[in-house]
């Protein structure tokens, strides 16, 4: 007997190239959580290499645009939080002030892009104020959540939750961890001297030799098959996780933006090499990002900001001290 059908599902095709769940029951879809990672690709990527950065702006709205634009058309909720840099508020204000006016959550995503392993305490608290006044200026809304650049909050860093605190964030979405959860809510409390911090934790799944895949995201999401993708996200779910789909902008954008040799022209030619081939690795599977998207949505529900999940009670820290 086919697999699917053992299980009372038949494959279908519905606006897509992959096929999605159907059934003649009623099945509630689990929930999960689409959120955006919003850094400028071309100007995070210039200053990994070590260069003067420069900006694509054009990529970011059509990388937002393709996504938001597939939500649409699911029954999901149609509001994301998106995790955005201080950099891209301050050279596209309007893009996170449009963001803001259709009802998306501003997060932050640090200032530059910055791995947090990268920074010291007291430079973090400067780069997540840049990056939080900027964000604010530009979406005119408090900024309450984090996320940290390739989810960098990790063993080397324990003291940055109480970093962010003290910056006047609410909730932070960087820890990746595998052990089971037995809390109904989306995120964990994570208890600190004089306050708490939520933390929304994202699944690892342990792979041998100490590696893991992230459920589910960037380069995950882009190479990964559907089947697997759900597969994991469902695991995710019955280890008492509620699944977060991390999206770049630069992942559904299907449209060749690399830095471009004679931008790279500074660094050493196997410098230039090793840049070249590392960004065709991540434009592979950037032309099945909608599909995919589309397919998962009619097993999950998006639920909306995460920023909504948290407490009613919850208000915002005011801890900068007055000017």
């Amino acid at each position: 007997m086919n697999r699917t059908a053992a299980h009372g599902f038949a494959l279908v095709t519905v606006n897509s190239r992959y096929p999605v769940a159907s059934s003649t029951m009623t099945i509630p879809r689990q929930p999960c959580y689409l959120s955006i990672d919003l850094e400028d690709y071309k100007h995070a990527t210039m200053l990994d290499m070590g260069l003067e950065p420069r900006t694509n702006p054009e990529q970011t709205w059509r990388g937002v645009t393709r996504i938001l634009s597939v939500l649409r058309e699911t029954e999901s909720h149609p509001a994301v939080t998106l995790f955005t840099t201080g950099q891209v508020a301050r050279d596209q204000p309007d893009l996170v002030r449009e963001l803001a006016a259709q009802g998306h959550e501003i997060a932050c995503h640090s200032d530059q892009h910055e791995n947090v392993y990268s920074l010291d305490r007291d430079r973090l608290l400067h780069n997540l104020r840049r990056a939080k006044d900027a964000l604010e200026a530009a979406c005119g809304q408090p900024v309450v959540g984090f996320r940290a650049p390739n989810f960098s909050i990790d063993d080397r860093t324990p003291w940055a939750y109480s970093v962010l605190a003290e910056a006047g964030f609410l909730y932070d979405s960087s820890l990746a961890t595998s052990g089971p959860r037995t809390k109904m809510e989306a995120y964990d409390v994570m208890p600190l001297s004089d306050h708490a911090l939520f933390e929304f934790p994202i699944y690892r799944h342990r792979l041998p030799g100490g590696h893991g895949i992230r459920v589910i995201g960037g380069t995950y999401f882009r190479l990964l098959p559907l089947g697997l993708i759900v597969t994991l996200m469902k695991q995710s779910a019955a280890l008492g996780y509620v699944p977060l789909i991390y999206l770049h902008a630069a992942d559904a954008d299907d449209q060749s933006s690399p830095v471009r040799l004679n931008e790279m022209r500074p660094l050493p030619y196997v410098s230039r090499c090793a840049w070249s081939l590392r960004q065709q690795q991540w434009r592979l599977g950037a032309h099945s990002v909608a599909d995919k998207l589309r397919a998962i949505l009619t097993i999950f529900s998006h639920q909306g900001p995460m920023q909504t999940a948290l407490p009613v009670h919850t208000t915002v820290r005011c801890t900068r001290p007055a000017p």
